[in-house]
């Protein structure tokens, strides 16, 4: 392989993690800001005021490895209304004994809803504020990734060496 075939191979080494990040940042921020328009949705729902009863379906473990207590286990509500929309979503976490978080399943919890499939249970708050906050971040940040690609790529990977800079001369 040419040494000019080699170094072109070297730089685009060094730019596919670059690239990479900036993809990975892009989807987070795109992620986030989608999850400040759920948090709207929740306030909504709050905001209504309708309050219905639903059942809790599922526990969820969200420990990570492990097989020692503490665990930390989400108990997800679910209800239907009487148009046939489901509604779902945490209604409490925090237990940490299986057999515990066992024991709410199959009880009832308060939760409001909207009457297009949004809900939150009563007592959770929102947190819009701070998804704004972590948005805006990570926008920033995945406009510096971007506009550090760019630059690497087309600028830095193009400039001459002082050798090829003789030899050009």
């Amino acid at each position: 392989m040419k040494l000019e075939t080699r170094k072109k191979l070297s730089l685009w080494v060094c730019y596919i993690p670059f690239i990479v990040l900036a993809l990975v940042l892009i989807a987070g921020a795109g992620r986030l800001w989608y999850a400040c328009k759920e948090e709207v949705w929740r306030q909504e729902a709050i905001d209504g005021g309708v309050i219905v009863q639903a059942e809790i379906v599922r526990i969820h473990d969200k420990s990570r490895g492990g097989s020692a207590p503490p665990h930390i286990f989400e108990l997800w509500y679910e209800y239907i209304d009487e148009n046939g929309i489901k509604y779902s979503g945490v209604a409490k976490d925090g237990a940490t004994w299986h057999a515990v978080a066992e024991s709410y399943r199959g009880t009832k919890v308060d939760i409001y809803i909207d009457g297009r499939g949004n809900s939150i249970a009563v007592g959770r708050e929102t947190h819009y504020e701070l998804m704004v906050a972590l948005s805006i971040l990570l926008t920033i940040a995945s406009v510096c990734a971007v506009g550090f690609d760019i630059w690497f790529i087309f600028l830095k990977g193009k400039k001459k060496t002082k050798n090829e800079k003789e030899n050009a001369q």
